[in-house]
């Protein structure tokens, strides 16, 4: 039904490798289903690269969600999340990966520019990546047209 209505899968597996056969399954068996993976595959686990793998399939994504709660005991600027996308990309491609913030929840240990800002500020990445990571990707991937770039809006977390 989700598949018929155009409808995205969002979801966050179990750590490592523990749902990957089942998501397989999910994949083969709706291959028009879009499907956003969530917490970049838990990236500070074992086996979390064989979620990423998960996105050389041309119906799914990976979104970083949650990157910085993962990466909280190094903290800003979250430099092994930054490599961590780095090494995402070689498995999948920049073009299967997506920026989220996880926010609220991160509201407790970093503001929501700094979910993002760690990218922006990042030289392992190059421009032509960040824009992908940070915008496009996601643009293409929900559909989104014609997006008003809002203005910085101070907020009370910061």
């Amino acid at each position: 039904m989700m598949e018929k209505h155009q409808i995205i899968l969002s979801i966050d597996l179990a750590d490592g490798e523990t749902q990957v056969s089942e998501m397989k399954e999910i994949i083969r068996e709706y291959p028009d289903l879009k499907i956003a993976i969530g917490h970049f595959g838990m990236v500070t686990r074992p086996g979390w690269e064989e979620q990423i793998k998960l996105a050389r399939n041309s119906n799914v994504m990976i979104e970083s969600g949650g990157i910085t709660w993962l990466f909280n005991d190094e903290f800003y600027p979250f430099n092994g999340a930054v490599k961590a996308i780095k090494d995402a990309a070689t498995i999948a491609g920049i073009e299967k990966l997506m920026w989220g913030s996880d926010y609220p929840r991160t509201i407790t240990a970093i503001t929501y520019k700094m979910s993002y800002d760690f990218v922006l500020k990042s030289d392992q990445l190059s421009e032509e990546e960040k824009e992908m990571f940070l915008s496009t990707n996601a643009e293409s991937f929900y559909g989104f047209n014609n997006l008003v770039r809002l203005p910085y809006i101070k907020n009370m977390s910061e």
